[in-house]
């Protein structure tokens, strides 16, 4: 049994990246579009430092590429708005995966059980209290809401509500990732009220540190929220007023930074460093782990050695270096060190030209081919990764729709391969069930993986910690012995900011088009 208790409260983390768009705006119609947002408001323009309990106060005004559309929690694929008013049982700490209490300040976890004690005091914004049966509410409506985390709750059998501070989770059968999926922003907690009213998409009530101001915000513009009076732990939070303003263009979000109409801003790696010469500053996350995906492992990927090959002949750290300018680690396995799964066996297949050819050479030669597909944006690592393989004889043909229809075809059983993520490091087990169990949204080809359907089954069998452990290590060496996975690299997302007026703009890893809010302090 484990039992955490801790009374921190740690920010939310989200899960998936969006393309940036380039459509030039005009310095003139840029300067038109945030004056117009600034008007119609109730609060003033700026709020002085220190009005935000003990936090330091003030206005945080960010710009995003990121488009704002209605409050619902489980259509997400990012927390760039749903973070703000809302929180979930569990937080998540900066290094993406350790969990922390939010809602709930401590838990209790068998195989078959998790218990919940949750936090006291709390109310939504509509001042509906926050209990345990507004716990059981919002999980039996992910639970019966189509939708990406529907499936992350598909072992539980019961939610009880033992009393108004104590929520009970009967499991059907072992869930490994539940805890760590309970943390993400699919599930977020709703105003149980705001749900049976039906207006939660647009009136985003949560428990928050803020709560929305419809009249001062502008849709497709900008989204404002301001502090709520009766948040459980004030002092935690930075800003008292949080303004995003919505602009696509990368340039356009950074002169607005340059003319001091915005603090934070989304930008790129070329921006970022211009950034840092030109008086403000930058930081820089793994937003998400990238990777080579083989999905036909039984046909273009048959043979262990030529995996082995393609695996020695990329080289990632071209790609962070031409794409992410420079920003990024290259590991060597899937997970990092300290959480379940990592291990010291796992060597992994750092870039080798000559072992890689080696390898080639025991095939017998003859000339291989295969598709990969990307999409229009990530041509340069697309590119990248053609002449690495050309190197060893391989011929790789590029497929490069653009984003959207990239989403719709990657995974239809018609590519053998591509490079990208398949989800965050929640940890080993979703890591199976996302792309090696036969019914895994990343093995499209329904291949059969006997050794680590065996290893995950005994992983979920284990009676403690480390038995668990032991089966995710398992599982992570025939991973590697077989080279199913490699060319990990760290696709980094960048912040740009002003520091005479704003700092400690800290982001969670895997935690994409968002940073730490409520961690930010105005500084002027």
């Amino acid at each position: 049994m484990t039992a955490v208790t801790d009374n921190g409260s740690p920010a939310r983390r989200a899960r998936r990246p969006r393309s940036a768009r380039r459509a030039l705006i005009p310095a003139v119609a840029l300067a038109l579009t945030l004056t117009a947002c600034s008007g119609g408001g109730t609060g003033p323009a700026s709020t002085a430092p220190g009005a935000a309990g003990n936090g330091s106060g003030g206005t945080l005004r960010v710009g995003t590429n990121q488009q704002f559309d209605d409050w619902e929690t489980v259509t997400k694929q990012n927390s760039t708005f749903t973070s703000l008013v809302y929180e979930s049982l569990l937080g998540v700490a900066p290094d993406g995966f350790t969990l922390r209490p939010q809602l709930a300040t401590g838990w209790q976890e068998t195989p078959l059980r998790i218990d919940f004690t949750l936090r006291t005091g709390v109310v939504f914004h509509d001042g509906t209290p926050f209990d345990a049966q507004a716990v059981v509410t919002n999980l039996e409506r992910i639970r019966k809401t189509p939708s990406q985390y529907r499936g992350q709750l598909s072992a539980i059998g019961q939610i009880s509500a033992v009393d108004p501070t104590r929520v009970r989770i009967d499991l059907r059968r072992p869930a490994p990732s539940l805890l760590t999926n309970l943390a993400r922003l699919g599930m977020y907690m709703v105003s149980p009220k705001a749900l049976a009213a039906g207006d939660w998409r647009t009136s985003g009530t949560g428990t928050g540190p803020w709560r929305f101001d419809p009249k001062a915000s502008t849709k497709g513009l900008r989204t404002v929220v301001t502090s709520f009076d009766k948040y459980y732990d004030k002092a935690s939070v930075g800003p008292a007023r949080v303004e995003i303003t919505q602009i696509n263009d990368p340039d356009s979000l950074y002169n607005a930074l340059r003319a001091g109409q915005l603090d934070v801003v989304w930008t790129t790696p070329p921006l970022a460093e211009r950034a840092d010469k030109e008086g403000m500053k930058s930081t820089s996350f793994p937003s998400v782990l990238w990777h080579l995906q083989m999905y036909d492992t039984e046909g273009t990927f048959k043979d262990k050695e030529f995996r082995q090959a393609v695996c020695h002949a990329m080289n990632p750290q071209d790609y962070v270096d031409a794409a992410l300018g420079g920003k990024g680690k290259v590991p060597l396995q899937r997970f990092p060190a300290g959480q379940p799964g990592h291990t010291a066996s796992a060597g992994g297949y750092p870039h080798d030209l000559d072992k890689a050819r080696e390898l080639m050479a025991g095939l017998g030669g003859g000339k291989r081919k295969f598709t990969l597909i990307s999409y229009d944006t990530q041509r340069t690592i697309a590119e990248l990764f053609r002449s690495q393989l050309a190197k060893i004889g391989v011929e790789v043909e590029l497929q490069l729709p653009n984003f959207p229809q990239f989403l719709s075809t990657y995974q239809n059983g018609k590519y053998p391969a591509a490079i990208l993520s398949d989800g965050s490091r929640s940890g080993a087990y979703d890591y199976y069930i996302r792309k090696f169990a036969p019914d895994a949204p990343g093995n499209p080809l329904k291949v059969r993986y006997p050794a680590i359907d065996a290893a995950a089954a005994e992983g979920l069998a284990a009676t403690t910690p480390g038995a668990r452990d032991a089966a995710w290590q398992k599982m992570s060496k025939i991973v590697n012995d077989e080279a199913l996975d490699c060319g990990y690299f760290d696709y980094t997302g960048f912040w740009a900011y002003n520091p005479k007026k704003v700092g400690n703009i800290v982001s969670t890893t895997n935690d994409v088009a968002v940073f730490r809010y409520r961690d930010a302090r105005v500084t002027g």
